[in-house]
């Protein structure tokens, strides 16, 4: 595994990172923009309000960069760029380079999303406004989207079928049927979304953040796994 911080170092260097990076927050900011363009139209916004746009500024930031993370393998993959730098660093620090590279540029994207979104709202709703645990939320969102994305896309490998599977991958709780009471509770999206909520609104939900956590050391290690003795054609 020694190569695997040179493979660090030049994917950092790869322009596609950046703008992949750079694209997710503009995507999330000029949706959630909308929304709180909207609220701002009305003359009096309900009580609990803030806490629906939060909601939906940190569901977009998971969906949106978990689409990105996982173009972060596919489009190189596709293009046979991904192969060649598996002949140049070997397959393990090539996967776990790119990895963390763009976990890392998501983790900054969606710091970023998380001060401008709550200037926007501060400003314009009076929603929340921007204080560190605001941002903690959005770029853990952002990074955990991220690595999910980046984890399921090299199972697929295919460009246009990673981007309907991995949205749709976060939006499996809400296709389950209602008789299956609490097990929804225990799926990634929903703990990922939970403590990023409570840490928003400075509460500790350490076992959402833990159930998350276990949720994407699996599918990473599986993927990885996979990745191993796959052939890369």
């Amino acid at each position: 595994m020694i190569h695997v911080v040179p493979a660090f170092l030049a994917d950092m260097r790869r322009p596609w990172l950046w703008l992949g990076s750079a694209m997710c927050a503009v995507l999330v900011l000029g949706l959630l923009g909308i929304l709180i363009g909207m609220a701002s139209l009305e003359p009096q916004t309900p009580p609990g309000f803030d806490g629906v746009l939060l909601e939906a500024g940190l569901s977009l930031m998971l969906t949106a960069a978990a689409v990105v993370g996982s173009f972060s393998f596919t489009s190189d993959y596709r293009a046979g760029c991904f192969t060649r730098r598996v002949l140049l660093f070997q397959r393990g620090p090539a996967f776990t380079a790119r990895a963390g590279s763009t976990v890392l540029t998501a983790l900054l994207s969606g710091a970023a999303v998380g001060v401008l979104s709550g200037l926007s709202g501060e400003l314009v709703a009076r929603a929340w406004g921007v204080t560190p645990q605001t941002v903690l939320s959005f770029a853990g969102m952002a990074a955990m989207g991220a690595l999910w994305g980046f984890a399921i896309g090299s199972l697929i490998r295919s460009h246009l079928v990673s981007l309907f599977v991995v949205p749709l991958s976060l939006v499996v709780p809400e296709l389950l049927p209602g008789s299956l009471g609490r097990v929804k509770e225990f799926f990634f999206p929903v703990l990922a979304g939970d403590w990023a909520e409570q840490s928003a609104v400075h509460l500790t939900s350490s076992g959402s953040f833990t159930g998350a956590m276990i949720w994407l050391v699996v599918v990473t290690a599986v993927a990885f796994g996979v990745f191993l003795k796959r052939d890369l054609a």
